[in-house]
């Protein structure tokens, strides 16, 4: 049994990065600089009521609600992300998510491994993307509260701001 489990977690992908919906919690300090001020932001929003607190799911439970949220925001994204590509981090659970655009096509991929230096990467929380999706809090909002944070190449801003504006 013992060695069967040993097998199992040995042979798992190293691509892929346990999350909190797998048991682990993430060091927020070392998941992106930006990481901390959006997850405080975020803690903010809550306290204030300025954002409903999504239900805290645990496993499985959680890590589907954030896929079809992830979805969601792959298929308002589709049509103006003109082949870019960008990681996304989920603050409260840690989880990366890697959005490769090809043409009209935007594909999504979960528990990705933190992107490289110089990538494109949207942090933001699934309480702050829940609202966006319901039309409750547009992207423009929530980035001048600090709740979604684009970090890319200055040129490439304007353009995410716009898609991400549309999405929302």
């Amino acid at each position: 049994m013992t060695a069967g489990l040993v097998l199992l977690l040995g042979s798992a992908s190293p691509s892929s990065q346990a999350c909190g919906y797998d048991g682990m919690a993430m060091d927020l300090t070392t998941a992106h600089p930006a990481s901390l001020s959006v997850a405080l932001a975020i803690f903010d929003a809550y306290q204030a009521k300025l954002l409903s607190k999504p239900i805290a799911l645990q496993g499985g439970f959680g890590m589907r609600r954030a896929q079809i949220t992830l979805e969601k925001l792959r298929s308002a994204l589709a049509p103006i992300a003109m082949g870019g590509s960008f990681s996304l981090l989920l603050v409260e659970p840690g989880l990366w998510a890697r959005f490769e655009g090809t043409g009209a096509q935007l594909r999504v991929t979960l528990h990705v491994a933190a992107p490289a230096a110089g990538e494109s990467v949207v942090i933001t929380g699934e309480g702050v993307l829940l609202a966006m999706v319901r039309g409750q809090l547009s992207a423009r909002q929530a980035m001048d509260a600090g709740l979604l944070r684009l970090d890319t190449e200055p040129q490439q801003v304007q353009r995410w701001q716009t898609a991400f504006g549309a999405a929302g």
